[in-house]
This record gives structure tokens, sequence and C-alpha cells, in this order.
């Protein structure tokens, strides 16, 4: 994504001190805060699995938590004390997240907020800290003050009295993030996925737009801090009249996570995780004295979800065809025509039927895109705030695969952060192996080998524990499917086919199903198959081809399904993109007689077949050049 700023790059009378920019942390170092009075550090190392609070004069560090990826969500607050959330994984696949506060004077820890499913995430208010779940809420303090927070594509503001009024400023946004109030608490700065930052007034009218930046915070009533990409990104300085619009950080150094509190700002190397701290010449607003008082936990008056039931966020990966999706032209038969394939059109096609699929089933979802336009082509950082802030069970992210050289494969890969058999995050393994157990039983596909499961560290040599930047801070047990192949011609030419797309879609649904071990409950089953001639080949001797692909397919053959009773129950027109995929979804489970068509709605073949509850059943189809039609 592209920076975009409303305004010329002003130098601006205010910037960062001489001699200010000093090593917090020399390695490892994410998601740093820094406290008001510039005492405290708290980080978190690689991959969030711990967190870590440095004392600067001393230099001594004393660990905060090691136990359920502590280091995603925490707030290092004024009265000395740290709030986060740890997350338990449960037999069924559920996540369930828990509130703490640690006192680092005492080292005790204290469950502030009993284990719930869902989004939970501490906040800052005016005057407290609020942990803020779907069923229950815990406030540090009696009177904590306003605060505010965002739920997919809605902001939230909760008032001094703690009656929530919800708002939505900005249309068309994939997800609003990253909401914080001004300390005069007058203004509300978001980031709206897909449109960028915005500051907007207590009744939702936004104030100034500033462009495509990420993880904004204030650091006065009249300044902002951000960040404005995930590679080769920097830390900026933004004012809200839009005289100041500059970096503040090296270029070149890769800077993400940018923290500000008491005149400095804090952030990390993306790659290395050294942390940095500058100081600004412009002075910082001092925060109002926090609230004294008892914590206490209250029920949420109208919780989101009634039941505990799976959530799932889906990432149909790229969005609009650019630079980065991975465009082919393919010269069709069929059609006598060049049709224009892109993986952003296939990757949203199963995103959107995955999800269609999943909650038919009875599942919760959200999903990163709906459309595919240059804007849905969302940073990384967004799309792992986005599945964070969905309170998911397991982030789901939608591909397909493209050797790069002349020699052709096709087969499922599911990628999980981490190395080979050893996940960061403990299920995404697990989910793997199901989601690609399933994607192989595909009949319609000729596969070259059999499904792979591997860790990204393992798997790509671009950089010690590099890997997929999508799994990268990302804390939910989760994968990045590689459906197949699509630089495989004849699996590109299925990958066009809408209905092929559905049928990927489907299978990973059976894997999540039983994933969360919910696999009986289903009972609709699947039908699919392909149609080839049994004797005629496809002529493009350059073009690497396997097996039955080799077979040219039937373009244009016409299906028609009965249920056990004689009844016609569909009928499925086969396109004419070289394919042969016919696919008759959502069918009780019983016997069916198939029959096929073709030239002049010839009967030439008759089956039977059974249908199974939550499962799919395959039959591909031949023709043969001469083949007499049969008598009905």
């Amino acid at each position: 994504m592209a920076l975009v700023c409303l305004w010329a790059l002003g130098s601006g009378a205010v910037g960062v001190k001489q001699g200010s920019a000093q090593t917090l942390v020399d390695s490892c170092g994410f998601f740093p805060q820094i406290s008001p009075d510039g005492q405290w550090l708290l980080y978190s190392p690689t991959e969030g699995t711990s967190l870590m609070l440095k004392n600067l004069t001393t230099g001594t560090v004393q660990t905060v938590a090691n136990e359920g990826y502590p280091g995603f969500d925490a707030i290092l607050a004024q009265d000395g004390k740290v709030y986060y959330v740890t997350q338990q994984r449960k037999k069924n696949g559920l996540l369930y997240r828990t509130g703490h506060c640690y006192d680092p004077a005492t080292g005790k820890d204290q469950v502030v907020l009993k284990p719930q499913h869902g989004r939970v995430q501490p906040l800052h208010a005016a005057r407290g800290v609020v942990i803020n779940g779907e069923r229950q809420v815990y406030r540090n303090a009696k009177q904590v003050g306003a605060y505010c927070y965002t739920r997919g594509d809605m902001l939230y503001l909760v008032d001094e009295a703690g009656n929530t009024r919800a708002l939505q400023p900005v249309q068309d946004s994939n997800g609003y993030l990253w909401a914080s109030m001004s300390p005069d608490g007058t203004k509300v700065l978001f980031e709206a996925a897909s449109r960028g930052l915005f500051v907007c007034d207590l009744n939702g009218e936004y104030i100034t737009e500033l462009g495509e930046f990420l993880m904004p915070c204030w650091y006065n009533n009249d300044y902002i801090i951000a960040m404005n990409g995930a590679n080769g990104s920097r830390v900026w300085l933004l004012s809200l009249d839009g005289e100041v619009c500059k970096p503040i950080s090296p270029r070149g150094e890769r800077a993400v996570q940018p923290m500000t509190a008491g005149g400095k700002v804090v952030y990390s190397l993306l790659y290395s995780g050294e942390v940095k701290q500058l100081e600004l010449d412009i002075a910082p607003v001092l925060p109002p004295a926090m609230a004294v008082g008892k914590g206490k936990t209250e029920k949420v008056k109208n919780p989101v979800n009634k039941k505990d039931v799976p959530r799932v966020f889906i990432n149909p990966g790229h969005g609009g065809h650019d630079s980065d999706d991975r465009h082919v032209p393919t010269w069709v038969i069929g059609r006598q025509d060049t049709i224009h394939y892109y993986e952003s059109n296939s990757n949203l096609t199963k995103g959107l039927a995955l999800k269609e699929i999943l909650e038919n089933k009875g599942y919760e979802t959200a999903i990163s895109r709906k459309t595919n336009y240059t804007e849905d082509d969302l940073e990384l950082f967004e799309i792992v705030a986005l599945a964070a802030n969905s309170g998911a069970d397991i982030f789901f992210a939608i591909h397909s695969n493209a050797t790069g050289v002349e020699r052709r494969v096709n087969f499922p890969l599911g990628l999980y952060r981490g190395w080979d058999g050893k996940p960061v995050v403990e299920g995404s393994l697990k989910l793997s192996e199901l989601v690609m157990k399933h994607a192989v039983k595909n009949e319609l596909a000729v596969w070259t080998d059999k499904e792979r499961s591997n860790g990204d560290w393992s798997f790509y040599d671009w950089g010690y524990k590099v890997g997929l930047g999508v799994l990268r801070f990302n804390k939910l047990p989760g994968m990045l499917s590689e459906g197949s192949f699509h630089d495989y011609l004849p699996e590109r030419e299925r990958l066009m086919n809408n209905n092929y797309c559905w049928l990927e879609a489907w299978n990973q649904s059976l894997g999540i199903d039983e994933y969360f071990k919910r696999n009986k409950k289903f009972q609709n089953g699947v039908l699919a198959g392909t149609v080839r001639w049994r004797d005629i080949f496809r002529e493009d001797n350059e073009v690497q081809m396997f097996n039955e692909d080799r077979q040219l397919t039937v373009n244009g053959a016409m299906l028609r399904l009965y249920n056990d009773r004689g009844s016609l129950s569909r009928v499925y027109n086969v396109d004419d993109l070289d394919n042969g995929v016919f696919v008759f979804t959502n069918l009780m489970p019983q016997k069916y007689k198939l029959e096929l068509y073709y030239g002049n709605e010839q009967l030439y073949q008759t089956v039977k077949i059974k249908v199974k509850k939550n499962q799919t059943s395959y039959k591909n189809l031949t023709l043969k050049k001469n083949q007499k039609p049969l008598k009905k």
C-alpha cells in the first residue's frame, strides 16, 4: 500500500531533539511501551510468547508473564502496573482469554478478568485502565473515565457513566482499528482499514483525514505518531492542522509499532527487534491523575455472542489487480479467447465461499476483504490486527501457489508460523494437517505429490525466522493455505471456475470442522467431478500436464441429478473454460442417479452414487469420441 499524505510534506518547526536517539533494547523487543516518567519499558520478545519489563535506570529486566502469548495485548499504566491478556486453547479448539494485573513492586500477578471466549483487550481510559471483554469488563477503579474501542467496522464510545454508543464515521471500510481518545477527551483517532487514518468528534463526525498510516497514537492534543507500512516503514509525526507531516525515524530502519508517553517515542525494528527511543521538541500532555480505588468486574448487558461457538478469521490473499497479484493470461480452447487469471480473484471467491459455508454450519466469521480493489490489498499489520480484533479462534489465509520454474507441480501446501513440526502458536500444525488432509482428497485435481504442512521458517530461505508476514505477530492458531498451484495450466483452468473454488472452500471447512471436533454435527454433503474425453488429448506439447489432465475436457456438457425417489433434484451446465468441472452443493445424504448429457442434450451416461453427510463424494466421467447416446 503506497503512502498517501493529504498535505504536502512539511518540514515543520517541530522535530526530533538533537542527540535524543538511543537504543533501549538490543534485539528481540516488540510492541514497546514506555512509562510517562520514562523509567520503565514494557516489551515482548520475538513472537509474543512472553512479556518483559525493563527498568531503564538500573537496566534490570523482570518477566511479567511467559505463558499464553501475553506480549500482544498489554498496557503499562500510570499506576506502574501492567495489565495484559493471555489465551488458553481448550480441547474443542476454542480460545478463552484471561485478564491479568501485574505489580512490579511486589512481583505479584492477579487474575482480574476470568476466562471468556471472544475478544478481550486492555484499553486506556481517561483516568484508568479497562480490560474489555465481550461478556465481562474489568475496570481498575470505580471511575476510570471515558474510553473507546472498535469491533469490526464500528467505533464504540463509552462515557463517564459507562453508557456505550456505536458510531460509524467512515463507510466502506474493511474494519476499524487502533482507536484512542485525545488527551482532552474531545476527539477520537482511529484507522479505517483500506481507507486510512481519521480523527472524528464524539458524535462520529470526522474532523480530518490523515492519509494511509498504521498503529497511530496521540502525542498530545495536536500531534499524532504513526507508522506508514510494514516493509521499509518509518515513524511519522502528523499534526491535525496539516502543517506537519514528516518522518522522524531514520530512513531504512524499517521502524514499526510506535508508542509515545511523556514526550518520548519508542518503536521497534521489524526484523531485529531492536527498540529505539526518540524525544521531540514539542511539549507532551501530562496525563490526568489515575483514579484510585479497588478494581471491579461487571457483566456486559448485551453480549456479542450468546453461545461459545467457533470463530474463524478469513484472509483472502492479495487484493486488487496490483503488482503483487500473480496475473497469468490464459488461452482458453473452449472460448477461443484469452482469459486473464488473477490469484486475488480466486482467493476472494474461496474466501467468500468459506465464510458462507462456515456460517451455515453455525460458526461466527470475520473476513479481511469482501471486494477486490487496490484498497483491499491491506498491510500485513492491518490484517493481523483485524484478526485479533475479531476475537477469532483461528486465523485462515487463502492463497494459491506458483513454482516460478519451468517444471510445474501441483499439491496442497499448508504453512504455519515456526519450524517444521514446531509451530510457534499451539494448534497451528494440527489445523494445517487437518485442512491439507481434506484438500488432497479432491479428485477433480491431478496432484503431482502428496499434501504438505510446513513451518514458514523452514520453508522459506529469505532470512532467519522471517517467514510469512501475515503470520508474524499473529497469536492465533493459524495457517496460510496454498490450496494448489495456479501456474500448472489445468489447475489454473479449474480455478477459473467459481464452483471449483467453492469446492476447495468446502474441503477446507471439513478440516476446520475436524479441528473444532464438529465434523459429525452437519447433515448435507457435496457431489463433484469432471467430464473429460477418454480418447481426445490436448495438443499443446509445450505445457507440462500429468495423467488425466492430458485428456481434453468436455466443454458444455450437462449433468442432471435425480434423488432416490426419481425426482429431478439439480441440473449443472459445464462451462467452456476447459476445466470440465461440475459441483452439486448442499445435498441431502442419500443415493442419487447422475445423468450426463452432451450434444443437443443427448444422454450418454448414467451412474449411481451415494452422498454422505458432511462429506464430499466424487465421480469423474469420461466420454469416447464416437460414443453413441443412450436411449432414455
